[in-house]
């Protein structure tokens, strides 16, 4: 996928890594320039922050490692891709 192919709320899975769970994408990666503080400007990283459904943690991929993902092919609860029990 393209960075600009996502959006925020976005179910995807993390191609060869975290088999069988789903992430929701937050959003550009952005980090603090020299000058933050003062400009409030932060400079894109051109990588994605996702959060793991059914946890707390926010993680970075490339966009090139996401695919996506409908809702239907997860847990909303856990989420486990495939799960039948939630």
């Amino acid at each position: 996928m393209k960075l600009t192919d996502l959006k925020e709320g976005d179910s995807v899975k993390i191609r060869n890594e975290y088999n069988g769970v789903a992430f929701r994408v937050i959003g550009p990666e952005t980090v603090p320039d020299e000058d933050t503080e003062w400009s409030g400007y932060e400079n894109p990283t051109g990588r994605v922050v996702l959060h793991m459904v059914g946890d707390d943690r926010h993680f970075s991929f490339d966009p090139e490692d996401l695919l996506p993902l409908s809702d239907e092919e997860f847990c909303g609860g856990c989420g486990q891709i495939g799960c039948s029990w939630c």
